[in-house]
């Protein structure tokens, strides 16, 4: 019996090569400093979104920025209309996370990401410009924008490095890539730091050079992803019209860029447990390999010259509503409702309301409890990212996803708790005497640590749960899925910018107490949601088509699960040295 190669496969032997010829382990291929292109590119476009929305948070807590868009003083107690600011990108986030979510199924998950991060970085110079936003009307509406562009990105961003790896090391690249937003978050603090230590009296609008720099992290993204990332060969397979060769031969234009030969030639070979290997190059994929592995495993088959004829503009908007749709009827099927679309949706409200709301707000609240260096202590908030991406990048294959998020959220519950305490406990107080003062400084120690947990352990929930989503969907809905869940999410940083505005204007700091108390409340409810998902997806192929009437998915057979009756010896030798391979790399 033949064993035609699914993209899982190929995707497989080129991480398998690229891993043998850098020592022959993942963890020392993990240690050195190359990073592929491909992976480098969504690592920074997922590092734009970050800077674009953290830089809010330093201009609401400037005083120069608040004297001129609020016509007040520099008091952060008088803010009217912050909310409206705060809450305008992510309204923009709702719509663009939606629309272009199931665009993306529709149009392909580059193009999608491409307009976004255009989008972005256009709103976000425009923003900074005097004669784009001389008021906060104006500036809200830039934001909004720059929130489409953001929300725009994140289903093709995800969805795109999901499919473009193989299943031994999808978690760790989709970590890599959600962990790039500890980059943008370090990049926008320390500009922050930089720019407005230069001028302490704020008599130059530095706000407005700090928000153009902020906008270049999207520019360059664009860049990078247009010049090294091709569209996902899953998507070609997905479309009505399934593209066999072009699928193949985007597998092989990946392969280039990773810098792992494709060779047509079988000279140079050697043999590993009896099965051969080119020592220099792995063997193309081809369409018939595709084709034949799709009818192989049952995967309905398009008829490409039934549908040659091009549509019309109203023919393929008909479609693309049509498609819309047809996955929002698949996501809220009862196959994927109750154990996937539901609890995700529930645990990206939860995560998202917690955390936009303590990020946007973060300085403003070191304000209101009166820290002292609030930039520094800013720079760390940020800086605790870190541990949690080590974390999640190194157990998140280890621990499987739901107890990663289980613990993760509610490690950052309790920091939050804490945070809170130490907050109302300290409001109100006077540094009248050295005890007092040497109070506060315990005080302030113990807040910045909490706060410090609060973003570490933040940092692996949102890790976990953005391979988590793109790991459940099946393909042909996976990026409308993530875009659902990214809206839910929207959603949650919405209401949390009104929540916060109207309990942090208490100038004792009880209302920055409750401010934390809610959100670790919302926490905790998130905790509980992981329990109701489905299977954990570590090490499994990625689903392709949900079945209707079925909790299955059709999709390229695991070849390691084949049955002794179905393979013949020399491709169980070969599964059986791929294994060996698989578990040296763990």
């Amino acid at each position: 019996m033949v064993n035609y190669r699914s993209i899982d496969d190929f995707l497989s032997e080129l991480y398998l090569y690229k891993h043998r010829a850098y020592y022959g382990s993942r963890k020392r291929i993990l240690r050195s400093c190359e990073i592929p292109l491909p992976l480098l590119a969504l690592c920074i476009a997922n590092s734009a979104d970050a800077t674009e929305i953290l830089m809010l948070s330093y201009l609401l807590a400037d005083s120069r920025f608040r004297e001129e868009m609020f016509s007040e003083d520099s008091s952060s107690s008088s803010m009217e209309g912050a909310e409206y600011l705060a809450s305008s990108i992510f309204a923009g986030m709702l719509i663009g996370g939606t629309v272009l979510g199931f665009l993306s199924d529709r149009i392909g998950r580059r193009p999608a990401l491409l307009l976004g991060l255009l989008t972005n970085a256009v709103a976000g110079a425009c923003s900074s410009l005097p004669i784009f936003a001389p008021s906060l009307i104006q500036l809200t509406m830039w934001r909004f924008i720059a929130g489409i562009g953001i929300g725009a990105t994140v289903p093709p961003l995800f969805t795109l490095v999901s499919e473009w790896s193989s299943k031994e090391v999808r978690g760790v690249f989709v970590t890599a890539v959600a962990s790039f937003w500890m980059v943008g978050s370090i990049f926008v603090s320390s500009l922050a730091w930089c720019l407005f230590q230069l001028d302490p009296n704020h008599v130059l609008p530095i706000w407005r050079i700090f928000a153009a720099t902020c906008a270049l992290p999207s520019l360059l993204g664009a860049w990078m992803v247009y010049s090294y990332v091709p569209e996902s060969p899953r998507f070609y397979l997905a479309a009505e019209k399934r593209d066999y060769d072009l699928a193949a031969r985007t597998c092989n234009q990946m392969a280039l860029y990773l810098n792992v030969r494709v060779a047509l030639d079988h000279k140079k070979e050697r043999t590993l447990l009896g099965v051969t290997f080119d020592q220099r190059a792995v063997h193309p994929l081809t369409k018939d390999e595709l084709f034949s592995n799709h009818q192989e495993n049952g995967v309905n088959k398009f008829n490409s010259l039934a549908n040659a004829q091009s549509p019309s503009n109203r023919a393929k908007l008909n479609q693309a509503i049509n498609s819309s749709v047809d996955s929002l009827r698949k996501l809220y099927s009862n196959q994927l409702l109750p154990r996937t679309t539901l609890p995700l949706q529930l645990l990206w409200f939860c995560l998202s309301f917690t955390t936009y709301g303590i990020t946007t707000w973060i300085n403003t609240l070191f304000v209101a409890i009166q820290l002292e260096n609030l930039y520094f202590n800013s720079f760390l908030f940020a800086l605790a990212t870190l541990p949690g991406n080590i974390v999640s990048l190194v157990y998140s294959d280890k621990y499987g996803r739901k107890t990663m998020l289980i613990g993760s959220l509610l490690g950052a519950a309790c920091g939050l708790g804490i945070f809170a305490t130490a907050v109302y406990a300290g409001s109100g107080q006077e540094n009248d005497d050295q005890s007092s003062a040497s109070i506060s400084s315990v005080r302030t120690f113990v807040i910045v640590l909490c706060a410090c947990a609060f973003q570490a352990f933040g940092a692996i929930s949102w890790n976990t749960i953005d391979i988590v989503t793109a790991e459940m969907f099946p393909t042909n809905v996976r990026s409308a899925g993530m875009g659902v869940c990214t809206a839910t999410g929207r959603l949650g940083g919405i209401l949390s910018q009104y929540v916060n505005a109207r309990l942090i204007v208490d100038d004792t700091g009880a209302g920055a107490a409750w401010v934390l108390v809610v959100a670790s409340i919302s926490l905790i409810f998130g905790a509980g949601m992981p329990l109701a998902l489905d299977r954990d997806m570590v090490m499994e192929e990625l689903r392709d088509d949900a079945i209707e009437g079925s909790t299955d998915y059709c999709c390229p057979r695991n070849k390691d699960h084949v049955s002794d009756e179905e393979t013949d010896m020399p491709q169980l030798q070969l599964q059986s040295s791929r294994s060996l391979e698989y578990q040296s790399f763990r």
